[in-house]
């Protein structure tokens, strides 16, 4: 199809040019005889018309404009001058081998009009074919701006209703109602620190990064309420240097890999679920201890999909995940922040 259409435009092309150079000698009653003269014009437009076609789409796929559009726009024009500056000549040719003396005043006017024309012509195209190539960019910079755009907030909604689970909800509360009853003072500073966590939970639902500190922060006021919970049963060791606060990495992370932790393991005084985070210049990695699996828990991979697909769309390398003397390793690595995507 694409190679019909080309050469139905260059046959176009061609054919405006014999017109304009037949009506301008003077020569267009010439076309209502029917003769070899005539033959050889047709054949000679359609070779032409077939060089051109076969010779642009050679040139569009050898040059795409992404790859040097000076150099594509050099060798359209060339191709398109060249090829009807010698179709002029020969069809100058052809009218003084025709019409013998009598069209004298013909000579050499054909072929320079001709290649004039030509030249107007080749640097017209190449405007036509930049202009529909600037356009078709911006259409694909546009469409893959809005498709972000729309991943971005897809992956914020999957991430903020991942993590407003009711489980985690109808927990807390139980926690919050067995402290009103036996410990009413820590009761409020629980209920507070719930309040705060789930105000964290709502405004990073929205920021698709984090730096280290901040997370740091919520995982600090997450394992509050989890003390509470479980008591001497979880502990949490940080291993992280100053200079890599600053780094950034997606947006409540580390608090998914923690909440894995414990759904995935069983606490008890005999054996702990112990979680260390530590951070190095690469990345952030989040460990726990492998104790006894829950038998009513399923997993669903529902958070660490959401975690790799955030960092795709960062255009980051995914976590990597592995498993080293009876711990579980999750590793994150920094975000470079691309200002496109923010």
């Amino acid at each position: 199809m694409e190679k019909t259409i080309s050469f139905l435009l260059a046959l176009v092309l061609t054919s405006s040019l014999t017109l304009y150079l037949l009506y301008n000698g003077g020569l267009l009653h010439w076309l209502g005889s029917v003769s070899r003269a005539q033959w050889s014009l047709a054949l000679m437009g359609i070779s032409v018309s077939l060089v051109l076609s076969l010779g642009y789409l050679f040139i569009v796929k050898l040059q795409p404009w992404d790859k040097g559009h000076t150099t594509r726009s050099v060798l359209i024009m060339l191709l398109i001058w060249g090829s009807l500056t010698l179709y002029s000549y020969l069809l100058e040719s052809l009218f003084e081998k025709g019409f013998g003396d009598s069209l004298d005043y013909i000579s050499g006017n054909l072929a320079i009009k001709g290649s004039v024309v030509s030249l107007i012509l080749s640097l017209l195209i190449v405007w036509i074919d930049y202009s529909w190539f600037s356009f078709a960019r911006f259409s694909k910079e546009t469409i893959q701006e809005m498709r972000d755009s729309r991943n971005k907030e897809e992956l914020q909604f999957k991430l903020l209703r991942s993590q407003l689970t009711p489980h985690f909800l109808f927990n807390s509360l139980n926690s919050a109602s067995n402290l009103i009853t036996h410990q009413p003072q820590r009761a409020e500073e629980f209920i507070r620190k719930l309040a705060f966590n789930f105000s964290n939970l709502i405004h990073n639902g929205i920021q698709p990064l984090n730096t280290l500190k901040r997370e740091i922060e919520i995982i600090d006021n997450y394992m509050h309420l989890m003390q509470v919970r479980y008591g001497q049963k979880v502990v949490l060791e940080k291993r992280i240097k100053p200079e890599f606060t600053s780094k950034l990495i997606p947006a409540l992370g580390i608090q998914l890999l923690v909440e894995n932790a414990l759904k995935h393991n069983v606490a008890s005084m005999a054996r702990p679920v112990k979680i260390i985070i530590t951070a190095d210049h690469e990345q952030v990695a989040v460990a726990n201890s492998i104790t006894e699996k829950p038998q009513s828990v399923e997993s669903t991979g529902v958070g660490l999909k959401n975690l790799k697909e955030r960092y795709q769309y960062h255009g980051n390398s995914a976590p990597s995940i592995y498993q080293s003397e009876g711990f579980y390793y999750v590793c994150l690595p920094y975000v470079i922040q691309n200002p496109a995507k923010q």
